[in-house]
């Protein structure tokens, strides 16, 4: 009995590993990458790998634990940006390329073997004749690999409005790229199980608030407040949200407008999405003193709602944002 027994959990064990092994997602090279309508060819995993751009930009390589490859970053160094609390002592170990977005000589003397960035996030677009310009093309001349995040691919094709998608394409991506593909998987799997929480207990509202996405740079009553169009990740959010941009017909992602616009869209809550990091009490307090913005309804009824942009990049951590905003919108729900 007691054999009989151990050869049964013999067979149940080795048809787990059998089927971990078949599940096990392993890269082949030379590996074929579609980055929106160019086609990315790696023999191997890159080792030497350069970022540039905002906090999202360095967090896909965090969250798929690939932090070994990197020998510099670019982009936010310089300003108030800042990577998620549970990064910040992985980030002081990788070294800054440069505080501003990465010029061609700068990149090119960390000896990369792939530029992961955007396009208008340190990867200029494909064909530009601009002095030092850092396009994949050029790239490709020092043989170095690039890739733009989905997201960013608006600036060069046309495509779908952006989503958490998005971002899952750039995980799996990645995943292939350096053969973590099940990793990236995994990664997906909780982002997704993270907003299933979220819609579960905002199962049943009715409501669907008008938002004006207000992106601040810490100056009081700015003649030209910049917004999101529909194009942009706050607007994905708050669609999952229960909730709607007011600019989000404008079919483009970061972008100026007017507070006479504002006023005649008339929003039911503003989301301040803080670039500088003033503090909460005074980015609310330039708009609630706001003359031009008194008889708007968010305004009357102080309905405003106050993150860091960090929080609603495309990256592993919007799906914090859209924590964030669900709560902003909907607190007796949590």
């Amino acid at each position: 009995m007691r054999k009989s027994l151990c050869a049964v959990l013999a067979a149940l064990l080795s048809a787990t590993l059998s089927a971990a092994a078949v599940g096990a997602a392993e890269t082949v090279y030379p590996a074929t990458v579609d980055n929106g309508n160019r086609k990315i060819v790696f023999e191997k995993a890159p080792e030497r790998v350069v970022t540039n751009g905002d906090s999202n930009i360095i967090e896909l390589m965090f969250a798929l634990g690939l932090e070994d490859k990197l020998v510099g970053y670019a982009g936010f160094p310089g300003s108030k940006h800042q990577v998620s609390p549970e990064y910040r002592e992985k980030l002081a170990k990788i070294p800054v390329a440069q505080e501003g977005y990465i010029t061609l000589e700068t990149l090119l003397g960390t000896d990369p073997d792939f530029f992961l960035s955007g396009y208008n996030y340190g990867l200029d677009i494909p064909g530009s004749t601009a002095g030092n310009a850092v396009t994949p093309e050029e790239l490709e001349k020092h043989g170095v690999k690039s890739y733009a995040i989905t997201e960013s691919l608006i600036r060069v094709m046309n495509k779908p409005p952006v989503t958490l998608e998005d971002t899952y394409n750039d995980l799996r991506n990645l995943g292939v790229i350096f053969n973590v593909q099940d990793k990236a998987e995994a990664v997906i799997a909780g982002m997704k199980a993270r907003v299933s929480a979220i819609r579960e207990k905002l199962a049943g509202v009715k409501a669907t608030p008008r938002v004006f996405i207000f992106r601040s740079f810490g100056t009081p009553n700015e003649d030209a407040p910049r917004a999101c169009g529909g194009q942009a990740m706050p607007s994905a959010l708050l669609r999952l949200a229960h909730a709607g941009n007011i600019f989000d017909d404008v079919e483009s992602s970061w972008i100026k407008v007017t507070w006479e616009e504002v006023v005649a869209r008339d929003p039911d809550v503003i989301l301040i999405l803080e670039y500088r990091a003033t503090p909460e009490n005074e980015s609310k307090a330039m708009l609630l003193d706001n003359p031009a913005l008194q008889g708007v309804k968010a305004i009357r009824d102080k309905k405003l709602i106050y993150m860091s942009v960090d929080e609603v990049y495309p990256g592993p951590r919007a799906v914090r944002g859209l924590e964030l905003i669900a709560r902003g919108l909907y607190p007796g729900k949590f």
